[in-house]
């Protein structure tokens, strides 16, 4: 499947909080237009330049998802009369297909995953930064960890499960991201330090994130 735009993730998203059950019809434009603030005044759209074309994007990606099989238009019928959409631009309703439907529910998987992965180098650069003020310049993997368990204890329910999370092998591969040198701590040691960039000051004297 081709790629997709920011606008038709953003769609799909939207449609899946109210998939339920499968299939359901939507009255997309509601969500639309409170999710991403469209909202027009007392004046004629074409006096409100931007949100029109706002408006006008969020239409032709429909269009396109449509285009795909990934939506489509739904007629909803009110005493006998069936529901057009009242700004003119095709049907009120749509729903996801059953292809729409895996779709949406990879984009929201691959969504919770990078917000994951964005918490956690969060949470990492934030055990840098304690080490770097406290005056490391060189940390192990055993002294990132350690950090990490004080600020992260109340996470999980035990050492154990931290521990199977924040292995050495993650912490490793984060270090390396973020570090400039590594040494050995001895000749017989094995355990590795790593150099972290040097820190950086404000006008308090108080060390500055370098990351």
């Amino acid at each position: 499947m081709a790629k997709l735009g920011s606008r038709e993730k953003s769609l799909l998203l939207l449609m899946l909080k109210s998939d339920e059950p499968p299939g359901r019809a939507n009255p997309i434009w509601f969500d639309v237009f409170s999710e991403f603030e469209i909202t027009y005044n007392s004046l004629p759209k074409t006096y409100q330049p931007s949100k029109f074309c706002e408006e006008y994007k969020f239409k032709r990606a429909l269009y396109r998802l449509t285009r795909r099989g990934l939506v489509k238009p739904v007629l909803v019928a009110a005493e006998g009369v069936s529901l057009r959409n009242p700004k003119g631009c095709g049907y009120a309703f749509y729903s996801l297909t059953k292809l729409g439907r895996l779709a949406s529910e990879k984009l929201y998987q691959q969504k919770h995953q990078q917000e994951h992965i964005l918490k956690d180098q969060g949470v990492f650069e934030g055990a840098l930064n304690h080490l770097l003020g406290l005056g490391n310049l060189y940390v192990t993997v055993n002294q990132v960890r350690e950090v990490l368990w004080q600020g992260l204890l109340h996470n999980f329910s035990s050492r154990v499960e931290f521990d199977r999370y924040w292995n050495n092998t993650k912490t490793g591969l984060m270090l390396k991201k973020y570090t400039v040198g590594q040494r050995r701590v001895g000749e017989n040691n094995r355990e590795r330090e790593y150099r972290l960039p040097n820190p950086q000051f404000d006008q308090n004297g108080e060390v500055t994130s370098p990351f």
